[in-house]
């Protein structure tokens, strides 16, 4: 009987743990240290795997949270442009708009911290660029929707603007950690119907 098969799913299954676990432990350490403060020997130790390890998998702390931060930001995106309300009311819309955004916030704010810092090199900071602009595409398309029902009441550019602002990802992070808490998103909501709505 041949047990090779098994024995290379085995081994990929190991490695696909072991990255997991140092992708897990370099989003904890820069959200914990920030970028400046990454050191491999900490994520190493975090990831409990070897600093020989972590080396075959990033030769640079730059191109390791690089590598972390494009794989989650990728899977952030792809979210985010799947995404199609389920109800059909204009205030309905909205909120499921909000809660995607708060969705995406919890599930990966170690991520959209690491990136909303500052601080970090270029190409670091450009994948945060990228997942903007995803997420500006996908706000203009529902306030476009929403325009060609004429159910806003302001123009659909000014619409834009204002959710953009209100859902942007440090708006998130203010509002849930400030006076708001948990009750920050359905004060998001409240503020997109009201300023947008008829």
């Amino acid at each position: 009987m041949n047990v090779r098969p098994y024995e290379q799913r085995a081994r990929a299954r190991g490695r696909a743990r072991t990255r997991a676990a140092i992708e897990a432990a370099t989003l904890r350490e820069a959200a914990t240290h920030g970028y400046a403060g990454l050191r491999m020997a900490d994520i190493a130790r975090r990831a409990n795997v070897s600093r020989r390890t972590l080396y075959l998998h990033a030769s640079s702390k730059e191109r390791l949270l690089q590598a972390t931060l494009r794989r989650h930001a990728d899977a952030i995106s792809r979210q985010v442009e799947r995404w199609q309300p389920r109800g059909e009311t204009p205030v309905t819309i909205l909120n499921e708009l909000v809660a995607l955004h708060e969705r995406t916030y919890r599930t990966e704010s170690a991520t959209l911290e690491t990136l909303t810092a500052g601080g970090v090199p270029r190409e670091v900071a450009e994948i945060l660029r990228d997942l903007d602009s995803v997420r500006l595409a996908l706000i203009t398309r529902t306030l476009d929707g929403l325009s060609r029902r004429r159910v806003l009441r302001v123009r659909a550019t000014e619409g834009i603007a204002l959710a953009h602002a209100l859902l942007s990802y440090p708006t998130w992070r203010t509002a849930l950690t400030g006076p708001a808490g948990r009750r920050a998103p359905r004060l998001v909501a409240t503020a997109l119907r009201s300023a947008l709505l008829l």
